[in-house]
């Protein structure tokens, strides 16, 4: 007898069928209809909580559909009646804002595309997002319906729907940080909140090295935070109807739980008129997540899916998967119930949530009661981070390890994860004395005496009171005396925190209170974690990967000199590839690795190889030494991971010797980039390989000679298309007009600023030559571009508005003032609020610009980044060189030919592969390496020379030929010249030469 057939869910037989009715518009009623069926089927919407054709008197008006604080208002076109919506619903979402007490979302739909609306300050309406339903994707409809009207309970916390529910592109996140922005604009001017942010600003450019601290920013930090927080509520069932207990972390500390929510720079929005009531609403989302047993680091999904990739690339901010962290926890902590193990850079806490699962694993094997356990976990399993969100996440990753096994706490429970500078900058020795510099923006600096900073115990002692002191008259003399009560406490340790007391109580009589105690119990602990008694056996983590160049003038500065007495700098040519990582590593080593003790750190595949990195293989940073013992391999080879090549190095801390002869190589295609461990056990082979060698190179004659081109930024300033003419006189000849050219690949703040427009005298547009404009042996159509140059003499001058307008030239000066007022509003700013550099200055960086005039005749240029290099030579005379491309003069067209074969060839790649910088796709940067290799001085009189310059000229006749299709994208015509070039056999012929010229390849 056969069974009977179990019937499909709803959504699977049905839901598929109706988004694809939807999506061909079937009428207000149909849409009304089809809505109500996925509302009440798919996402358990009681039939009841739906009110169909609600009157409302009062505005003399009906909403077709209410749910809660959502209003729907269907069409059969949107397109056609949007006058309509943005006429009527307004005043319906006010009524139901009226009714409910909080913000009411708005989605108006014809079934072919839905728009979520939010009510703007004025009355009017803003968009929030929109969705055209696809009947192959029907669950992408259902996902962002659920993500509007919030009705499904025991959501699965499974990276991707974090981000659906709350990511960058969610209905929530963009009407909380709509709301936040709004919120920040009521209080940016009140003293205690600008501490805060000015706090925070100081923190990122502690972490970074630069001012990367926006508004914008700060607004996703706050979002991130208040979500962070109100997670941590959720997993541990503390009720969170008290915004302030929430965000303050009193509620927890009620229940026995310390330092895992604290006051912090981002609890400004509860002393915002409606703050409160939006920590409820991001409460309620949170609510929604089944977070007590997660399988991983759910929280860094939802970190990169809001943080701009451009941002986080700047900041250096790359986020380890959790199976290559798990995997690399079981690598090197042999003892988890006997290991001390610290992340310096904990980032999320990726980390530590994988040693906290390892470590309750093995107290789970032996048998240990779980207040055993636990007290283990928070003595042995610590994080820093000077990333005050990094933290706030972390500490919340750490209570998702143990979330299953809380209840059995151990009294003075205290999750071990603190805000602090892990590379102890703020560390300063003077006069025989030792103090930790906490900046105060817009003051002068509180000093603390490091022997108080290093007795953890004395210093919470100290600290305990330091809050309720403040407002009293006797507030210093009461803490004085505290202090000196402790015998623990040296005297003029005392004294000294006694200033500091002093200091902080000034500021509060300013307003700028409400931090200090945070600041001061976080910004130390690294000065405590360092001591000998301390020190972990296991250091792990994944540092900041921050170029040389990108940091500021400042800590460029403190990084040389650091690495130089770590045996670190290799300084010359490779001092702008040194990195922050290298000097992370060393300083991991010397300040927090117990002797005997293992350190495993992700770094940039380039620690393997790199001249820059031969310091940290070298193993000997004179304070400290470690030898290297294994290592991990993930290059071009591995995809998705990290947006460069990556590598794992571990090392203990001994005696330094030789790298070891091989690594763990790996090689596979990831399903996603937070794929399982078991979905990346089942792509990725690893095979042990050679430790990757980079060759030694001699330096050729044409190194110096080659420059870098211009920095035309920002680009939509300079860059620019003529507008077409409307009228019938047409453009005037001698100032046409002309409009900035928009681009995706615009940065902020620039991409969100209108380009400016209007009429440029003609002699100051010129053609400009960039990477897109260049293929091998073959230049297209240059950009067209403002260029405010006049030749003085022999010099050339790169003109402000002003200069532009004493030389005669009325339009451009109107120009370049529009640019400039945006500039100044808009660049990295002095202390003082002043530009730290004006508009021609950021021009002509380091004479870029000017150097190039006047224009020569003939000139090679070649790009700087490709998969393959790309050169050819120019000579009309006029154009410019932007600086993704390097330039040389030369007199004569056969040097020229010469140089671009050797450029575009194979041959010449292949033996710099070794020394290229990796990105995501391979090697692809060439900057000056090849110069690196023992390229000649062009001699007509050699014969090879002479084959190569013929070859370089038939090759660019060869390329002239090429047919390209119109508004083919400038790879796909490289390609088609390549091929045309190794289809003649051209490109075999000048590979062959130039290995001729050059010898056998070094080993």
């Amino acid at each position: 007898m056969c069974g009977a057939v179990k019937p499909k869910p709803w959504r699977e037989e049905h839901l598929p069928e109706i988004v694809a009715q939807l999506a061909a518009r079937p009428g207000h009623e149909g849409v009304r209809v089809r809505l109500h069926d996925i509302l009440v089927h798919s996402l358990g919407v009681p039939r009841a909580s739906l009110t169909q054709e609600d009157w409302r008197t009062r505005i003399r008006g009906r909403i077709d559909t209410l749910f809660g604080a959502v209003v729907f208002e269907w069409k059969a076109d949107l397109a056609a009646e949007r006058d309509d919506v943005e006429r009527r619903l307004p005043d319906y979402l006010a009524e139901v804002e009226r009714d409910v007490g909080r913000r009411a979302l708005g989605i108006a739909g014809d079934g072919a595309l839905f728009i979520a609306f939010q009510r703007d300050e004025a009355g009017g309406l803003v968009e929030l997002g929109r969705h055209a339903p696809s009947p192959e994707r029907p669950d992408a409809f259902l996902q962002w319906l659920d993500a509007a009207v919030a009705v499904r309970e025991d959501l699965s916390p499974e990276p991707v729907i974090i981000r659906n529910e709350l990511g960058r592109e969610s209905l929530a996140y963009r009407g909380a940080v709509r709301t936040l922005a709004a919120l920040w604009e009521t209080m940016r001017a009140q003293p205690e909140a600008a501490l805060k942010r000015g706090l925070w600003q100081a923190q990122l450019r502690e972490a970074y090295g630069t001012d990367v601290g926006s508004d914008a920013l700060f607004v996703q930090h706050t979002y991130l935070t208040v979500l962070a927080k109100t997670i941590a509520a959720r997993v541990l069932d503390v009720p969170a109807d008290n915004p302030a207990d929430l965000l303050s972390g009193r509620a927890l500390a009620e229940i026995g739980i310390a330092g895992a929510v604290e006051s912090d720079f981002f609890d400004w929005v509860l002393h915002a008129d409606g703050g409160p009531d939006l920590v409820r609403r991001l409460a309620r989302q949170t609510a929604r997540f089944r977070l007590h047993d997660v399988p991983a680091d759910v929280l860094k999904a939802l970190y990169e899916s809001l943080i701009d990739p451009a941002e986080r690339h700047e900041l250096g901010e790359y986020y380890t998967p959790d199976w290559l962290a798990a995997r690399l926890v079981a690598d090197v902590i042999a003892e988890p119930l006997q290991a001390r193990v610290l992340d310096p850079a904990c980032g999320s806490g990726t980390f530590l949530f994988h040693a906290l699962r390892r470590l309750m694993a093995a107290a789970d094997a032996t048998g240990w009661p779980p207040a055993r356990a636990l007290r283990a976990a928070m003595e042995q399993v610590r994080g820093i981070d000077v990333h005050p969100v990094a933290v706030i996440f972390a500490r919340v990753t750490w209570l998702l390890a143990i979330a299953d096994r809380i209840a059995d706490r151990p009294a003075g429970f205290v999750i071990p994860v603190f805000l602090g500078d892990a590379l102890q900058w703020n560390l300063r020795s003077l006069a025989g004395t030792r103090d930790l510099s906490v900046e105060v923006p817009g003051a002068a600096p509180l000093r603390v005496p490091v022997g108080f900073a290093e007795q953890q115990a004395a210093f919470d002692h100290g600290l305990s009171e330091f809050d309720a002191l403040l407002p009293r008259e006797d507030g210093k003399a009461a803490f004085l005396a505290l202090l000196r009560r402790n015998p623990e406490i040296a005297a003029a340790d005392a004294e000294g925190m006694a200033q500091v007391f002093a200091q902080v109580q000034d500021l509060y009589a300013q307003g700028r209170n409400g931090i200090w105690g945070f600041v001061l119990r976080n910004l130390l602990r690294p000065l405590w974690l360092s001591r000998p008694d301390q020190r972990a056996d296991v250091v792990i983590g994944n540092p900041p990967w921050v170029a040389f160049r990108h940091l500021s003038p400042a800590l460029q500065a403190r990084v040389r000199a650091a690495s130089q007495a770590r045996n670190l700098w290799a300084g010359g040519k490779l001092a702008t590839q040194q990195d922050l990582s290298a000097l992370f590593f060393a300083r991991a080593v010397e300040l927090y690795l117990k002797p005997g003790g293992t350190i495993a750190f992700v770094m940039p595949y380039a620690a393997l190889n790199r001249p820059a990195f031969a310091g940290l293989r070298g193993g000997d940073f004179a304070s400290a030494a470690c030898r290297f013992t294994a290592a991990m391999a993930f290059d071009e080879h591995v995809q998705p991971l990290f947006p460069v090549p990556a590598s794992v190095l571990v090392a203990r801390r001994e005696g330094a010797g030789p790298v070891p002869a091989t690594v763990i190589a790996f090689k596979g295609d990831l399903p996603r980039r937070d794929a399982t461990a078991s979905e990346a056990r089942a792509v990725l082979a690893e095979t042990v390989a050679p430790w990757p060698r980079g060759p030694e190179f001699r330096e050729s004659h044409y190194r110096k000679l080659f420059r870098q081109g211009a920095t035309v930024v920002p680009r939509r300033f300079f860059v620019v298309e003529r507008v077409r003419a409307t009228g019938r006189l047409g453009q005037s000849a001698a100032a046409p007009l002309v409009e900035g050219r928009t681009s995706g690949l615009d940065k902020r703040p620039w991409r969100d600023l209108p380009p400016p427009r209007g009429p440029v005298e003609a002699e100051m547009l010129r053609p400009m030559h960039l990477g897109e404009t260049l293929l091998p042996f073959r230049l297209l159509e240059p950009l067209t571009t403002v260029i405010p140059v006049r030749m003085q003499g022999v010099r050339a001058e790169v003109m402000d508005s002003g200069a532009a307008g004493r030389a005669g030239y009325p339009r451009l000066a109107e120009w370049l003032r529009n640019c400039e007022a945006l500039w100044d509003r808009h660049s990295p700013r002095k202390p003082d609020g002043s530009p730290k550099m004006r508009l021609a200055q950021q021009l002509d960086y380091f004479g870029k610009l000017s150097v190039q005039f006047p224009p020569a005749a003939t000139r090679v240029i070649y790009a700087a980044s490709g998969t393959h290099c790309a050169a050819a030579v120019l000579t009309d005379g006029e154009s410019v060189c932007e600086h993704v491309l390097y330039w040389i003069a030369v007199n004569d067209r056969a040097e020229a030919d010469y140089l671009v074969a050797i450029l575009n060839s194979d041959a010449a790649r292949a033996r710099i592969a070794g020394m290229q910088a990796r990105g995501q796709w391979g090697a692809r940067h060439f900057d000056k390496l090849v110069w690196e290799l023992p390229i000649p001085r062009f001699d007509r009189a050699d014969p090879i020379h002479a084959a190569l310059a013929a070859a370089g000229a038939q090759a660019a006749t060869l390329a002239a030929a090429v047919p390209l299709p119109p508004g083919a994208h400038f790879t796909r015509a490289r390609k088609a010249v390549r091929a045309a070039l190794a289809q003649a056999g051209l490109a075999a012929h000048i590979d062959a030469l130039v290995n001729t010229m050059l010898g056998p390849p070094q080993p």
